[in-house]
């Protein structure tokens, strides 16, 4: 059966396997959504995690995929515009959080005069080159609506880290927040992802997590797209994504649940 020049449905080659290629900072999740899509399939998914930029210049130059997932919407509406894939789905979303040391008197409504503070240091990861969308600007930028001049103030008293010469070697196996902010102290207050302050706070619990108020909350959308030409168990696995099972995952992960609502 066939549903499209671009999408072929029940093929003979159907359950030989799915390739997925995701955003390195889905890795976990999408391994195990892919490992309980297998269980209950018998369809076996080949997995590959690379920066988004880098896996969507990867397709567009010819390389074959079945799915690309990104942690934003941009880079697979790349592929979508250049006909080489599916529209876009959102299919789930990221909340911006702070991270702060122990024994800081630290809320909602008070995170921002704290990052305000000349007494704090304020730290947020350094982007990669070619993101489209800084979320530490969506923020600041939210942050100069409530009160004039913080853009300015909190760009410049932020400090990147996240690469570059000055930036440490640290393991892999090690949490970089936990690093930052405990072992070697050089931070107060993180900006970072939910789903990595979650992961943060099991490996140190006295760390804290601070949700942003309401008038300077940030979420980032994740894009997925089915590449032309894959078989109907891509499809499969990018309804088994959406699908309740596959949302309870990511819920897990720290992801918000951003259909099936």
């Amino acid at each position: 059966m066939q549903l499209s020049n671009n999408l072929v449905l029940f093929d003979d080659n159907d359950r030989l396997s799915v390739r997925l290629y995701a955003a390195s900072s889905l890795k976990a999740v999408l391994s195990e959504i892919s490992q309980a899509f297998t269980r209950k399939y018998k369809i076996p998914i080949k997995l590959e995690f690379d920066d988004a930029e880098l896996l969507r210049e990867r397709l567009l130059t010819g390389e074959r995929a079945d799915i690309f997932a990104a942690d934003d919407l941009q880079n697979p509406s790349v592929l979508m515009q250049a006909n080489k894939s599916s529209p876009v789905v959102n299919f789930t979303s990221n909340r911006i959080c702070a991270i702060a040391k122990p024994g800081i008197i630290i809320n909602s409504d008070t995170l921002l005069d704290l990052m305000l503070s000349s007494e704090i240091r304020l730290r947020t990861s350094t982007p990669h080159p070619n993101l489209f969308e800084d979320y530490t600007q969506a923020v600041f930028h939210k942050a100069e609506k409530l009160r004039a001049g913080s853009f300015d103030k909190l760009n410049s008293k932020a400090l990147r880290l996240g690469s570059g010469s000055n930036y440490p070697i640290i393991s892999e196996r090690r949490n970089k927040f936990v690093y930052f902010i405990l072992e070697t102290q050089q931070v107060d207050i993180f900006l970072s992802y939910y789903t990595n302050a979650r992961l943060a706070h099991l490996e140190a619990p006295d760390l804290q997590i601070i949700n942003l108020p309401k008038k300077l909350c940030f979420y980032v959308n994740y894009g997925m797209t089915i590449i032309n030409k894959s078989h109907s168990a891509a499809v499969m696995l990018a309804m088994y994504i959406l699908s309740q099972d596959g949302q309870e995952i990511l819920a897990k992960y720290g992801f918000s649940i951003s259909v099936m609502r």
